[in-house]
C-alpha cells in the first residue's frame, strides 16, 4: 500500500473515531413527555423562548409589555385532580382538602380546589415538582402563539374552556372533569378557565417594571411565616372571558371553590 494511500486510511479512522465520540458524549434531547414516578401525571416540555410578556390592552399591573427569556421546563398537562391529590393525601398524611366531601367538587377526575398557596406548595415538593413562575405560567399559556388574547387566539367561547355559565350556556355549573377542551398549542388543557392556578411568585404591582429578564423568579422559596399575597392565573368556572386572558393576574391570600394548581419541573430534575 502507498503511503498516500495509508495516510488517507488513517485520516478517515481518526474522522469516524472522533464523530462516534462527539455522539457519544453529547447530551441526549429531552423527551418531549414524561410520567411522573411520585404522582402519575403526565408532563410536557415547554420549550425554552423569549417572549413578550404583559399586555397592552389589560390592567395596570400588566404593563408595561416587556421580554422575558425561559429555560425549557416540563409542567403537568392537566390541573391537579381530586384523586391525585387524594393520593398525596394517604402518602403523607396531610390534611384534605375542605371540599373533598362536597359533590359539587369531588369528582375524581376533577381539579382539586380550595387548597391555598401553601397546600399546593406541600403537594409539589412530595411530587419532586414545584409550582411555575408567574412567567412560565404564561409562557406555556400561550402555547406558542405570540400577541394572543387567550390560550388560542383571541377569541373565547364555551366550547373552549369552562367559565362563566351564563345562562347555562357553559356544560358544568362548576369544575370540569380535567382535559375535556381543547390543548393549547404546547398541549397543556384548561389553562384558560375552570380553576384559577397557584404560581410560585408573590403578587408585585411593580413586576412588569423590570425589563429584560431571564427565568425571573419573584418571592421566597418557602411560605413566609406571615401570609402573603401569591399570584394566581388562567381564571375560574365562574369568572368572565377577561379573566381567562393568558396575560390577566390575579392574587389570593388563603383559597376557594375556584382555585387549583398544576406543577412544573425543571429538566435536570427528571434526569432526562
Amino acid at each position: 500500500m502507498k503511503i498516500a494511500d495509508i495516510f488517507l486510511t488513517c485520516i478517515v479512522c481518526v474522522s469516524i473515531s472522533a464523530c462516534g465520540q462527539s455522539d457519544e458524549d453529547s447530551p441526549a434531547e429531552p423527551s418531549t413527555e414524561i410520567v411522573s414516578e411520585i404522582d402519575g401525571a403526565t408532563m410536557v416540555l415547554i420549550p425554552a423562548g423569549t417572549f413578550q410578556m404583559g399586555s397592552t390592552i389589560g390592567e395596570s399591573d400588566e404593563q408595561p409589555v416587556h421580554t422575558v427569556t425561559l429555560d425549557a421546563f416540563y409542567m403537568d398537562t392537566h390541573e391537579v385532580t381530586n384523586a391525585r391529590y387524594q393520593k398525596f393525601v394517604q402518602s403523607t398524611g396531610y390534611p384534605q382538602s375542605p371540599l373533598s366531601h362536597n359533590p359539587r367538587f369531588n369528582a375524581s377526575d376533577a381539579p382539586v380546589v380550595r387548597v391555598n398557596w401553601r397546600d399546593a406548595s406541600a403537594y409539589a415538593a412530595w411530587a419532586h415538582k414545584r409550582l411555575p413562575t408567574e412567567a412560565e405560567w404564561e409562557y406555556a399559556a400561550r402555547g406558542g402563539l405570540t400577541g394572543k388574547r387567550y390560550p388560542n387566539g383571541d377569541i373565547i367561547t364555551y366550547a373552549d374552556a369552562n367559565f362563566g355559565n351564563v345562562g347555562g350556556a357553559d356544560r358544568w355549573k362548576w369544575t370540569a372533569p380535567v382535559g375535556n377542551f381543547p390543548p393549547n398549542g404546547y398541549n397543556l388543557y384548561d389553562m384558560a378557565g375552570n380553576v384559577w392556578e397557584w404560581c410560585f411568585d408573590e403578587y408585585n404591582s411593580e413586576f412588569y417594571s423590570i425589563s429584560p429578564q431571564n427565568n425571573p423568579r419573584f418571592g421566597r422559596e418557602t411560605a413566609p411565616d406571615t401570609e402573603n399575597f401569591r399570584i394566581l392565573r388562567g381564571g375560574g368556572w365562574g369568572g368572565s372571558p377577561e379573566d381567562l386572558r393568558v396575560a390577566d393576574r390575579w392574587y389570593h391570600l388563603s383559597s376557594g371553590s375556584t382555585i387549583g394548581f398544576r406543577c412544573v419541573q425543571d429538566i435536570l430534575q427528571t434526569g432526562e
